[in-house]
């Protein structure tokens, strides 16, 4: 609050230098044209990292003998198709700023090298491969001090200053000019000499068909299509051929071609031991010139319910986008916007929490829309089954959490507790159940476990049946591996530890002897457990263990080295209950800054926290990790 005051006191007596007189109108310019000026260059800093990616991209295209099939000129760019199913895209730039002419050039030895106003890069005596399994993606920044461009080679660890001001309004994309035509596609890099050639597939236009309309806020997505393992889809192609034919499916797919209808019918294989297939659906024609044409696609094939795997629900930008979810499978792939990919419609906005039960997944959002306030789909699949709007469920005010038992949903905001009946979706007020956390909810033994400020409020059959005093603040309420009990843990000096009996609400504290368990500002518990190990971080990036069988608390080790950007912890981390890797969100920080973020994922099984795994700019203000297996 000091250095928001310090701000505005700033900007109150530049105002009062320029006037005489105090004019609020003034004032406000001042403030909006730094706004103004702060968003431009973050956007600036945005298109140009989306350049240096497509940039490599084609560098790729070209290595791989990939072609592009269209190129579609839009509002903010252009949209590069390639022949692989995978796009691009080329911006526009922003006003007022001037971004680096980075290039490509191949050298002397065949390979391409990162290039700057045409001169190859080199740092500390080496130049940086673009191509390869050892070519860098490098990152561009603006010093907010000096206003001057910055690279980076090392993921984010070190910055070198490149010469270029980020002021006026030439030069703010990467490519000066997108040549479209019959045979290739010309790129001209920013210097106006350096050019790109790609082929061009066949006029004839034959690719298939991806949804137009992408989730709100999402930009350069993906292009694959999402099936559950056993289902069937008809995919749709266009373009100008005579004749088609299958030429390839992946091993354990079906695929059968309708000449009339232009489309495939192709069917998922029923089932996989590693929950996760995918492959490359290609198919051949000859176009009206007699040419041979092919069109190919991603298919892939999970199952949401693998316990070994991993979701992240994104709360999304209030002001640009909805909630979506992330699904991470057991071996690493990352597939985004997973509820879109399998319904084809968007999550509530400011999505806040999941639940599992009974086969069923259920996803809270905090401003309804779209699908609704509560969403009801099936866990192996994500396909919705039921949905309540936020007119059917107008009462509820900032709604956070849900908890699930049976047919009955439990609902939490900011006046209390709702049950909600499924089958007949009568919504009715839990008495005397206020004063409640906004943190998550634990079912264990058919009770739900709510987290009050001092207390545990335990809620059964619909009303509140007990109210167990703590020593200090809650800051989680979570489900035991062991059954009939519950790990609460509570803000004291020393904070505690506590295992709960959800049938006589005995309890066995313990007092850590190092770190705390506060949750900050997020709306997940401050402690996560697989077996009779509690994990925590105190709102930091230090990892903490309390093992309750010795009563010992250690200090794992601190991970901020491993992420380049690291800025704030959005919503609390969380042990894996199958894997016992431990996950964290990060985001670099507010503003678009949020674009700029890590899910970073660490071994413990030595002790020290060992990264397997980095998972960048996927999140979208993350509302909190979940295991299909913690439920």
């Amino acid at each position: 609050m000091k250095k928001l005051f310090a701000f505005f006191a700033i900007v109150l007596s530049g105002v009062v230098m320029w006037s005489c007189s105090y004019d609020d109108k003034d004032l406000w310019n001042a403030v909006n044209d730094l706004d103004g000026r702060m968003k431009a260059m973050e956007q600036a800093v945005k298109n140009a990292n989306t350049d240096i990616e497509t940039l490599q991209k084609l560098v790729g295209a070209l290595q791989q003998n990939i072609s592009i099939t269209s190129v579609i000129e839009n509002s903010d760019g252009y949209t590069i198709h390639f022949s692989d199913g995978t796009t691009a895209t080329i911006t526009n730039g922003v006003d007022g700023t001037n971004a680096p002419a980075l290039s490509v050039i191949k050298d002397g030895d065949g390979f391409y090298y990162w290039a700057l106003d045409g001169v190859i890069i080199e740092i500390d005596g080496h130049k940086i491969k673009a191509e390869g399994a050892d070519g860098i993606t490098p990152q561009l920044r603006i010093d907010p001090d000096t206003k001057e461009w910055e690279i980076s080679t090392d993921g984010g660890h070190n910055w070198n200053p490149m010469g270029v001001k980020a002021e006026g309004s030439d030069g703010d994309s990467m490519f000066s000019n997108v040549q479209d035509g019959d045979t290739e596609v010309i790129f001209t890099m920013a210097d106006g000499k350096t050019t790109i050639v790609i082929p061009k597939t066949s006029m004839s236009g034959f690719v298939f068909v991806y949804p137009e309309t992408l989730p709100l806020g999402a930009t350069n997505l993906d292009n694959y299509f999402l099936f559950a393992f056993g289902e069937e889809k008809t995919l749709s192609y266009t373009g100008e051929v005579k004749a088609v034919d299958l030429m390839n499916a992946p091993q354990g797919w079906s695929a059968k071609i309708d000449s009339k209808t232009r489309s495939v019918k192709i069917t998922a294989p029923s089932f996989s031991g590693t929950y996760y297939t995918e492959g490359i659906l290609s198919l051949v024609a000859v176009d009206t010139k007699g040419q041979t044409v092919l069109a190919s696609a991603r298919i892939c094939a999970v199952d949401f319910s693998d316990p070994n795997a991993t979701f992240v629900l994104n709360e999304g930008n209030m002001t640009s986008e909805n909630g979506s979810l992330i699904y991470i499978t057991a071996d690493g792939h990352v597939i985004d916007y997973a509820y879109w990919r399998m319904n084809g419609s968007e999550l509530g906005n400011v999505a806040q929490d999941l639940f599992i039960s009974g086969n069923k997944i259920y996803i809270l959002s905090q401003n309804g829309g779209n699908d609704g306030i509560l969403v009801e789909a099936e866990a192996r699949t994500l396909k919705n089954t039921k949905k309540f709007s936020k007119e059917e469920l107008s009462r509820l005010f900032w709604p956070s959490h849900i908890a699930v038992i049976g047919n009955t949903v439990y609902i939490r905001d900011n006046a209390g507790i709702w049950t909600l009946n499924l089958d007949t979706r009568e919504f009715t007020s839990v008495a005397n159940a206020k004063g409640t956390l906004k943190n998550r909810m634990a079912v264990v033994s058919s009770k739900v476990f709510v987290p009050g400020n001092r207390s545990v409020l335990v809620l059964e059959n619909g009303e509140l049946v007990k109210k167990i005093d703590m020593d200090g603040t809650v800051t989680g309420v979570i489900k035991s591996d062991e059954e009939g009990y519950l790990w609460v843990s509570c803000s004291t000096s020393p904070a505690q530890i506590i295992k709960l009996s959800a049938s006589d609400y005995t309890m066995d504290k313990h007092t850590l002897t190092e770190g705390g368990v506060t949750y900050g500002w997020s709306a997940t518990p401050g402690i996560s457990a697989k077996g009779d190990e509690v994990y925590f971080c105190n709102n930091t990036s230090t990892i903490y263990r309390h093992n309750f069988t010795s009563n010992t608390t250690e200090a794992l080790g601190d991970v901020k080295s491993n992420i380049a950007n690291w800025g704030i912890i959005y919503n609390m981390p969380a042990i894996h209950p199958v894997t016992g890797e431990y996950y964290f969100n990060t985001i670099l920080g507010y503003g678009w800054s949020f674009l700029t973020n890590d899910i970073s994922v660490y071994d413990l099984s030595s002790g020290a926290p060992a990264m397997v795994a980095d998972y960048q700019n996927y999140t979208h203000f993350p509302a909190g990790i979940f295991f299909p297996a913690s439920f």
